[in-house]
C-alpha cells in the first residue's frame, strides 16, 4: 500500500478511536485517565484481581499500581480486600459505581457507533463490515506468517 493511503487510513483509524474514547465517560468522571480506565475494565472482566497481577498485566510498579487503585478507591469506583487465603495479597474488584460507569460508558460507546454507522445504507454498512472481517482475516494470516518466519 502506498505511504499516503496508508497514512489516509492511519489518520480516519485513530480519529475514529480518539473519538468513541472520548465519548465514553460521564463529564464528572472526566478525571479517570485512559490507563485507569483501561484497569477498570480489566478488573470489572475479571471480577477480582490482585495488585500483582494488575502490575504484571500493565507492566507497571506495584507502587503505580497502588496509587491508581487508591485514586479509584477514594472516587468509589474500585476497592481492596485482603485475600482470604493470604492476608497480606490484596484483591481489587469493582464497586457498584465502578460497574456502573462501565455499564454507562459501553452504553455510549455503542451508542455513538451506531448513530455514526446509520449514517451509511444497509448495503454500505454490510459492505463496510466485510472490509473490516477481511483486515482482520488479512491480519490474522499475517500474524501467522511472522510467527512461522520467527521459528525458522
Amino acid at each position: 500500500m502506498e505511504d499516503s493511503k496508508m497514512d489516509q487510513f492511519l489518520t480516519h483509524w485513530r480519529y475514529i478511536n480518539r473519538h468513541l474514547r472520548e465519548g465514553r465517560l460521564a463529564n464528572e468522571d472526566k478525571k479517570i485517565t485512559r490507563l485507569q480506565w483501561i484497569l477498570l475494565r480489566h478488573v470489572g472482566r475479571s471480577g477480582q484481581c490482585t495488585m500483582g497481577s494488575l502490575a504484571d498485566h500493565f507492566n507497571v510498579s506495584m507502587s503505580t499500581v497502588s496509587q491508581m487503585i487508591d485514586r479509584l478507591e477514594k472516587w468509589g469506583y474500585a476497592r481492596r480486600v485482603a485475600s482470604a487465603r493470604d492476608g497480606r495479597v490484596k484483591m481489587v474488584s469493582l464497586t457498584e459505581k465502578g460497574e456502573e460507569i462501565i455499564k454507562e460508558a459501553k452504553t455510549a460507546y455503542l451508542q455513538q457507533l451506531s448513530n455514526g454507522l446509520s449514517q451509511f445504507s444497509e448495503a454500505e454498512q454490510e459492505l463496510f463490515i466485510g472490509f473490516l472481517q477481511r483486515l482482520a482475516e488479512n491480519l490474522k494470516v499475517s500474524k501467522g506468517d511472522h510467527q512461522t518466519d520467527k521459528k525458522a
